[in-house]
């Protein structure tokens, strides 16, 4: 990968986090920490999105 990507990876994902695993996966952490990774990426496109469109809403 990029430098800025894994800054940004590091940055918002960090290392595991087994305390914010699906419980079903707690045997499984590549596939939980995979999940939560998607999970965040998620998040914060959809954060993006309201962010850029906002300003046409208000208007």
């Amino acid at each position: 990968m990029s430098l800025l990507m894994d800054e940004l990876y590091y940055a918002l994902i960090g290392g595991p986090h087994p305390d914010r695993w699906p419980e079903y996966l707690e045997e499984n952490p590549v596939q939980a920490h995979g999940m939560y990774c998607f999970r965040e990426g998620v998040r914060l496109g959809l954060l993006l999105a309201v962010e850029a469109f906002s300003p046409e809403v208000g208007e």
